[in-house]
């Protein structure tokens, strides 16, 4: 949605206790006031929009709208603010609230009408850009023709052909598959499933892999380059009128944390060696899986085709591999055979059951649970109407343990919209964004606890006991064993997606020459992976290939939530347990093994620290859920605790080299 946020952001941040009442009429608060209530219909014209172009395809005039309604919000936040620093001394809050209001770029009308159209252009890339097989190529005799029948299509008049006989003309009979979920669904299975008609045949993975990997980049890097260098200059542009080095600042200040590049630096310090380990015993069981990779060495870095995901943050598909079980969770979910609104049903149950909101009326009519041809970005999406009761959830729902995770993940946005929406509007927003994120993803690794997958009738209890003198059994190393590769993975991507775009928009880096060695430069170092091939991919763009990059989605969020969503386990752990936050108790169990389901004691604190909004900065609402005021990395520790043993025991048996 932040084709439409980019101009009609919600602010979000601090407040200092100012009382606003009916009966105070006087200058300040009518400002206050009426800041408010306008603020609320333009964010609520700009949610419809936004909603609007993620359920059906986004029209011309719609973009035309979508411009006329940030030029009518960009004259309208420069009034407000003009007449709003007149009261900056009447009250803390005043100055955070302006503060908040104010720290927008300074587009002119112009400028932000082209940047509108370059979002829509790139989006519309990104969503719509297909990659298309030939009739005539069948999967199942052999890869040496793939590349020569393989065509782009473009929801514009841009088709683009790859192969020396290629026609830019497309049969009606040619099989095209979207990046998400259909290359995506490739990158998991290394086989071409959409195009066989359900046949089984031998193919060469390491090729479907490769394919799918590269043509997806190919499709979508160069179209969206040049969009993104004049996207980026005009931000910069607006962002150095308001009195900003660059577009980097605003997206870093949205998150109260000072010297933020440097706490990001350190976390990912502290949470690296666990992810050295992970990516070590990875890198060992994919060496052998794929003999016939050349050039992969065991103390090297890992080509990212070959780990299960399109962008390599997520490598659960080797998890029943690493650590073998009879129970498979994901065949589990399967079999459970849920439609998406059951999966979001379970989860509702689950936050209920702790106090939290149920789902309102509206919700249940206008939301949106399995894919259909009516929504045309099937990403996972929360949506606040700024109307009464209206909050809304696109899951699309069609891979069931993914789809848990998502359904998860977006109800916490929507739970922390309805506890906030009492709030002045300026302070219906989470704390900060992280905070925001990192809510559903508590919940989730709560939901995920070996007792809850139980009660929800995916695994007998009698996997829950002990096994000899230890506290956990084989069933806990798999599921941990899953966890981890969902999570860990995510944490150096999450970062560098974040500290690459930083450095572009300062300029630190020649974006013609550099921009894509200098991606690939950090994503080596930091994360350990590579391009499938060797070829110079300096004129390539392949950050673009990332849903968050063309719809201009800061990341650093989710690398802090990632973190976030271990301490608040553990504090709301602690809550439901001792009834306080008793940071010298060890819990009774291990933290993975904590259950959440129930407790009204976690629950009271959960709401406690939501219901003020944005009207507590972010340490406070730390504080409230943890203890501490400091993020840190050492809960997620204490949850892979147990993993993390075992990753040193195959390391020592095998003599796997950790690094790279």
């Amino acid at each position: 949605m932040s084709l439409i946020l980019l101009f009609l952001n919600v602010a979000v941040g601090l407040s200092y206790g100012l009382q606003i009442g009916d009966e105070d009429s006087s200058p300040a608060i009518a400002w206050f006031n009426q800041m408010n209530q306008e603020l609320k219909q333009l964010n609520h014209e700009a949610a419809q929009y936004a909603w609007d172009s993620s359920t059906r395809p986004t029209q011309p005039e719609t973009v035309e709208k979508i411009i006329h309604l940030s030029v009518r919000k960009a004259h309208w936040e420069r009034s407000t603010c003009s007449r709003g620093f007149q009261h900056r001394d009447f009250n803390a809050s005043f100055e955070r609230a302006l503060h908040l209001l104010c720290r927008s770029p300074r587009n002119t009308d112009e400028e932000i009408g082209e940047i509108a159209q370059l979002l829509g252009f790139m989006q519309g890339i990104y969503t719509g850009a297909q990659i298309c097989i030939d009739e005539s190529y069948d999967p199942c005799t052999g890869n040496g023709l793939l590349w020569d029948s393989t065509s782009f299509r473009y929801p514009i008049a841009d088709n683009r052909k790859i192969g020396k006989n290629a026609s830019p003309k497309f049969a009606k009979s040619n099989k095209c598959l979207y990046g998400e979920p259909d290359l995506e669904e490739v990158m998991k299975t290394g086989m071409i499933q959409q195009l066989t008609d359900a046949k089984t045949c031998s193919t060469n993975q390491e090729a479907i892999l490769s394919w799918a990997w590269q043509s997806w980049r190919l499709a979508v890097g160069p179209p969206i380059k040049e969009s993104y260098q004049m996207l980026m200059n005009l931000m910069n542009l607006g962002a150095q009128r308001a009195g900003y080095k660059d577009i980097g600042e605003i997206w870093r200040e949205e998150l109260d944390i000072p010297n933020l590049r440097e706490l990001v630096d350190r976390l990912w310090k502290q949470a690296k060696p666990l992810y050295q380990k992970l990516h070590a015993v990875v890198r060992h069981y994919v060496r052998n899986r794929f003999p016939r990779m050349n050039q992969f060495d065991e103390g090297g870095v890992i080509p990212a085709h070959l780990l299960g995901d399109m962008w390599s943050q997520n490598w659960e598909v080797y998890s029943s591999n690493l650590v073998p079980h009879s129970v498979d969770i994901e065949a589990m979910f399967r079999a459970a055979n849920w439609t998406g609104k059951e999966l979001v049903k379970r989860a509702e149950d689950f936050y209920s059951s702790m106090g939290l909101p149920m789902m309102t009326k509206s919700f249940w009519e206008r939301s949106v649970f399995e894919r259909n041809e009516n929504v045309s970005k099937c990403h996972g999406t929360a949506a606040n109407m700024y109307e009464e009761g209206d909050f809304r959830m696109i899951a699309c729902a069609g891979n069931p343990l993914n789809d848990f995770y998502v359904v998860m993940h977006e109800m916490g946005h929507i739970e922390y919209y309805m506890l906030a929406s009492q709030q002045p509007t300026i302070f219906q927003g989470g704390t900060n964004t992280a905070f925001h994120e990192s809510i559903g993803d508590t919940m989730h690794l709560a939901a995920m606890s070996p007792l809850h997958l139980c009660r929800l009738g995916l695994l007998n209890s009698s996997l829950l006991a002990p096994e000899k003198e230890e506290t956990i059994n084989t069933m806990d190393y798999a599921l941990l064993m899953k966890m981890a590769l969902i999570r860990i993975p995510a944490l150096p991507f999450s970062y560098v997606m974040d500290r690459y775009r930083w450095d572009l928009f300062e300029g630190s880096v020649d974006f013609e020459q550099d921009a894509n060695n200098y991606f690939w430069s950090l994503l080596q170092r930091e994360q350990g992976v590579r391009a499938p091939s060797r070829i110079d991919r300096t004129h390539l763009f392949d950050a673009a290939a990332k849903y968050h990059f063309p719809d201009n989605t800061p990341y650093v969020r989710y690398f802090l939530a990632n973190l976030l969503s271990f301490q608040i386990l553990e504090g709301l752990c602690r809550k439901s347990v001792y009834g306080k936050l008793d940071q010298d108790a060890d819990l009774p169990m291990p933290l993975h093994r904590c259950d959440l389901y129930g407790s009204k004691r976690a629950g009271k604190l959960l709401k406690a620290a939501l219901q003020p909004g944005a009207s507590q900065h972010w340490t406070v609402v730390l504080r409230t859920l943890t203890g501490t005021d400091q993020i840190s990395a050492a809960a997620m520790f204490k949850y892979f605790d147990p993993l993390m043993k075992l990753l040193d025991r195959i390391i020592e048996r095998f003599e796997i080299p950790v690094g790279w």
